[in-house]
Order: C-alpha cells, then structure tokens, then sequence
C-alpha cells in the first residue's frame, strides 16, 4: 500500500496559521527594537552636531601644542557669542576679525544647524554688561515639539555655554620685572598698573586698564647705576576678558586710580585666555 505521507504535498492551513503567529510575535519584538536603534542613531547624531556648534563658538579646549590650547573658535576672534548659528558660517553680523566657517571640514551646509529630524536646532544667548557670554542649545528631539526642556528633549548641560567658557578672566595678577634707569637716592612709592588689549565683541581691539591698589615701595639706594626690582600685583579688569588671545602691557604710576604714568618702556606679552586667573610675568624697561 502507498504510504499516505509521501504523497502530501504543501502545509496544512493549521500549520500556516502557526507559522503566521510566530511571525507576528517576531514582528511585534523586532519593530520596537528596530525603531529604539534607529531612534538611538538620530539621538548620536544629533548630540555630535550639538558638541560640533559648541566647540565652533567655544573652541575646544582638548586641542593643545605645546601645552598651550590653540583653538577658540568664533569668540576668540570676535570676543563674543555670536547672534545666531548662521554665524559660524557666514559673516551675518559683520564683525571683523571673522575666520570661519567655525565648523570642522566636511559638514553639511544644509543640516549643520537642524537635528536628525531636521528641526532647526534652538540657540538662545544670553546678554551682560553688552556682551552675549553664555546660551543655551536645544533639540526638540524625535517629537519635533517644545517639551520645556523635559520629555525627548536634547539639552544636556555638555552642550550649554557657560559664562566661564566665553569670559572667565576676573583677575590679573603676576610678577612685573622694572628696570630703573638709576637707582632712586630715597625711598620710593609707586602703584602697577596692567592694560589689557582684547577683542571687544566686535572684532576690534580695545584695551581696558586695571590698577593694583596697593603701594609698591623701593628702598632708596645710593649711587647712579641701573637697578632691578620685581613686585607682585593683582587687578581687576573693569570688564571680564574674553577667551582668545589677549595683549598685556603693564605700567608704574603715581597714583592709585593708575592716571599718571611714571614713563618707562613696557614690553607686551601675548597670552591666551582659558581659565578664570592671568598669572603673567611682565617687564618694564628703562623707567626714568
């Protein structure tokens, strides 16, 4: 007799049904997986176009030569925030000084202010004494909605521009080395004063003067040969200086607001501006 099994041919409809369920439970844990790796994807992307536009306002401080950081992006050569994200692409404000685009090589023109869902990403600065010196940079995240900085919004505390990062110097202090023509016969006082020359906000150079308040006193010496002497001095800038590079020139002068200057001849020292104190070794030649 014929065996029954070797002539059966295709599936059963129960055994269709079971294989549809099982794909229908697969489905139902692929989907949820897929879209959470998918969702994890334009979350990456979107978290290194927002550390991109910070360190191209900001700079990044992990770029180093010599030990010395090298990179200070838009406020470095402007003094400020700039007014929006455009730019760090275009000159949109005018300043002078510009160098960018600020972005690293090979970026989208098209996406590099928009999240991975193609939102524009929400830049707000912040404003004092005249100067945008911190902002805040949002992405609405998968649901492109305002969630008030809760829910799948993007605004990790990595990504927001604190004031330290754009205007951190608060205090000026060092050694300055003064070189007098002749050692003075008797006792003298005198104050230091320091000019600092940065960008103002505007590309441009302005220079501000702080004055250590203190009395320096050089004990008077006999004869007419040069002398030597180093003081310490600490100041205030009248305004914070901004990240960047900025100039040093400092003085000796008579009187404590630093308005008369004793004369000599200062000699300028370029240094770069990262952290919330300038220690500086300064030297003023041929004071009379």
């Amino acid at each position: 007799m014929k065996d029954c099994m070797t002539d059966r041919k295709g599936f059963t409809l129960v055994e269709v049904i079971v294989v549809m369920a099982i794909i229908s439970i697969l489905t139902g844990i692929m989907i949820p997986f897929i879209y959470r790796v998918w969702e994890s994807t334009e979350i990456d992307t979107t978290r290194e176009r927002m550390s991109d536009l910070k360190k191209a306002m900001v700079g990044d401080p992990r770029l180093i030569q010599n030990g010395v950081r090298t990179h200070y992006g838009y406020v470095g050569d402007v003094g400020q925030l700039p007014s929006s994200l455009e730019n760090l692409m275009t000159n949109v404000d005018s300043v002078s000084n510009w160098n960018g685009p600020y972005l690293p090589a090979g970026f989208d023109s098209s996406k590099y202010n928009k999240d991975a869902w193609n939102t524009a990403m929400q830049y707000t600065p912040v404003i004092a004494a005249g100067r945008r010196v911190s902002a805040s940079l949002k992405s609405y995240g998968p649901n492109r909605a305002d969630d008030g900085g809760s829910g799948d919004d993007i605004m990790d505390s990595i990504f927001q521009i604190i004031q330290s990062e754009v205007t951190p110097v608060n205090l000026v202090q060092g050694n300055v080395n003064i070189t007098f023509q002749l050692a003075p016969l008797v006792n003298r006082n005198y104050y230091l004063g320091v000019s600092a020359r940065y960008r103002n906000g505007a590309g441009a150079f302005v220079t501000d003067t702080c004055c250590d308040s203190a009395v320096k006193t050089i004990t008077g010496t006999a004869g007419n040969t040069q002398v030597n002497y180093t003081q310490n001095f600490s100041c205030v800038p009248p305004n914070k200086l901004s990240v960047g590079t900025t100039y040093l020139n400092p003085g000796v002068y008579s009187d404590s607001s630093c308005a008369t200057s004793l004369g000599g001849t200062p000699l300028e020292l370029a240094v770069n501006v990262h952290g919330s104190t300038i220690f500086s070794i300064l030297q003023i030649q041929a004071v009379p």
